[in-house]
């Protein structure tokens, strides 16, 4: 982009002084050309595209394609142990559910893995931000809660309108909600293509109730795919991820705006490195995951990943105090 790398910038999260680090070129359109540079900041390590794009340049960046609504039919149940899990430790006893699936919940619950599972609220309002093509705010009301949704792009909010979900076209701000309205909020994959990171927290924070939670998921640049591929790895985004985050600092802007970290865990998965491998190799001969070397060595790094904790998608959940 048309300025110089020696720029004096602030960073958007903590205001320290931040220096160019990489560029890349955008990972959907090759007919754009444009090199598009990102920072890091000195002191929180958050990296970010700039300059950063006005509105109506990130609508210009978004091809149609980039979102595609699926069929809501497809969308897979819940399988009958998880729905016993559900039961079991997170609150939903109004589930009905299979019998030897309660029976095997009991007999493995000294020996589960921690989940990201929501607690239940009975009579509970969750809003989902960026919920696409519904599939989530779904399988939600399936299981008891009052789930809303916004959603940016306009054929994704037509078609889960047209589906009977109560969702909203536009950004966040735009839907007005009352403060204190949501007993849980999700924001999956949506910060990183925030250019104003503190505007959005602040309203997430504004629209929960006390005691509520808020759940981000969004890719880990503290992770092993990015130290590997750097911006050849699939998540980096370039240029729609504008904001590009770790545990740290993704804490560090929730805490700006009164929420506490109350848990975190790390995702790692083998479609990710594939198709890292498939942009590395610029899509030459078979797909990844079609060669049986590379499923192998997708295998191996997930396990790695998972050794060290590093693992490509941060999946954080903050409270708002009571």
């Amino acid at each position: 982009m048309d300025h110089s790398h020696s720029d004096r910038v602030s960073c958007p999260i903590c205001t320290a002084p931040s220096a160019y680090d990489f560029s890349g070129r955008n990972v959907l359109v090759k007919a754009d050309m444009t090199r598009y540079d990102y920072y890091k900041c000195a002191a929180c390590g958050v990296f970010f595209l700039h300059p950063m794009p006005d509105a109506a340049a990130l609508d210009a960046l978004y091809p149609d394609s980039y979102v595609e609504p699926d069929d809501l039919e497809r969308a897979k149940a819940i399988n009958p142990l998880k729905l016993a899990r559900l039961r079991l430790h997170h609150g939903y006893a109004h589930l009905s559910v299979n019998p030897l699936a309660a029976l095997v919940a009991r007999l493995t619950a000294p020996f589960r893995r921690a989940d990201r599972a929501i607690d239940f609220v009975p009579g509970g309002r969750l809003l989902d931000v960026g919920c696409g093509n519904g599939r989530y705010l779904r399988t939600m009301r399936s299981l008891g809660w009052q789930a809303e949704g916004v959603e940016l792009n306009r054929q994704s909010a037509e078609f889960c309108r047209s589906s009977g979900l109560s969702v909203h076209h536009g950004d966040l701000a735009s839907a007005r909600f009352p403060s204190a309205s949501f007993d849980v909020i999700t924001a999956r994959h949506v910060i990183e293509h925030i250019p104003t990171p503190h505007q959005f927290m602040a309203e997430l924070a504004r629209l929960l109730k006390p005691g509520g939670c808020l759940v981000v998921e969004t890719p880990n640049f503290s992770s092993l795919g990015w130290a590997l591929f750097g911006t050849k790895w699939y998540a980096t985004g370039i240029p729609y991820h504008l904001m590009l985050f770790s545990s740290g600092n993704l804490a560090l802007l929730a805490r700006r705006h009164g929420l506490d970290p109350l848990n975190q865990d790390l995702e790692t998965s083998q479609k990710l490195f594939l198709n890292s491998l498939d942009i590395l190799f610029e899509r030459k001969g078979r797909p990844s995951r079609k060669i049986k070397w590379r499923r192998f060595l997708a295998r191996l790094f997930v396990q790695v990943a998972r050794r060290q904790g590093r693992g490509d998608i941060l999946h954080s959940t903050f409270r708002r105090p009571l």
